[in-house]
């Protein structure tokens, strides 16, 4: 399995105006609601103060194998890493 082709991004699901959030890894060419890797995650945007979950022993598993980090889901694991 070539390593570039693999992303972590999110996935929307929930009902309307009541979003969450799963964190997965995929091969980067699939559409939303398709198979997956793994789910390492899950972001809550409107729970208390954005409630966000992640395996971080999973995500440095995916990282060393060249998975890539797509939009506004790498700045919130910057911002977890920095203030843990």
């Amino acid at each position: 399995m070539p390593s570039s082709k693999i992303t972590i991004r999110f996935e929307r699901a929930g009902r309307y105006k009541a979003p969450l959030y799963n964190v997965l890894v995929v091969k980067g060419n699939k559409k939303h609601h398709t198979k997956f890797y793994s789910k390492i995650g899950l972001y809550l945007p409107l729970y208390a103060n954005r409630f966000f979950f992640i395996n971080l022993k999973e995500l440095g598993f995916w990282l060393c194998k060249g998975a890539k980090i797509r939009g506004r889901l790498s700045k919130l694991i910057l911002n977890l890493i920095k203030f843990n």
